[in-house]
């Protein structure tokens, strides 16, 4: 249950898009990261996001966070 706000905004995501999954790539990462970040047993192994195929989405956030100076 406590990725269930992640799955919610990915599957009404899923439904607006009339079901494209390309278009909820970002909804879908949150939802794996909640779950991996969660490690309950057997839920789901922490893999990296760029074995997932959300290789070019994490490059984008990197892009988007300001340097420290």
């Amino acid at each position: 249950g406590e990725c269930s706000a992640f799955k919610e905004r990915f599957m009404e995501c899923l439904r607006h898009s009339g079901y494209e999954s390309a278009a909820c790539r970002q909804s879908a990462m949150a939802y794996l990261e909640c779950r991996m970040d969660r490690r309950v047993p057997q839920l789901m192994a922490n893999e990296p996001l760029e074995k997932l195929g959300f290789k070019d989405l994490i490059n984008e956030k990197s892009e988007e966070k300001p340097e420290k100076s």
